[in-house]
């Protein structure tokens, strides 16, 4: 999933959007593990995963491409336990 907002609207939507996403697929859902990735390189947004409840769990070396070359990529979870 991808979550793009216009800068205006970015103020503390992106944790509260993340978080409801994460009670519908641990809850309602029935799944027990939601985990994210994102670029090392994008400190935004490992603070919205950190907002979110979203413990980093590690790094994953070189693992993505983009456009500017491979990517550290940053491994999130947060568990149904963790509610």
């Amino acid at each position: 999933m991808r979550l793009l907002l216009l800068p205006a609207a970015r103020a503390g939507v992106a944790p509260r959007a993340l978080t409801a996403v994460t009670a519908w697929v641990l809850g309602e859902a029935g799944f027990r593990r939601l985990h994210l990735t994102h670029s090392t390189r994008n400190d935004a947004f490992c603070r919205v995963a950190s907002k979110a409840r979203f413990p980093l769990e590690g790094i994953t070396p070189s693992e993505a491409v983009h456009s500017d070359g491979r990517h550290d990529m940053h491994l999130h979870a947060h568990l149904r336990s963790d509610n």
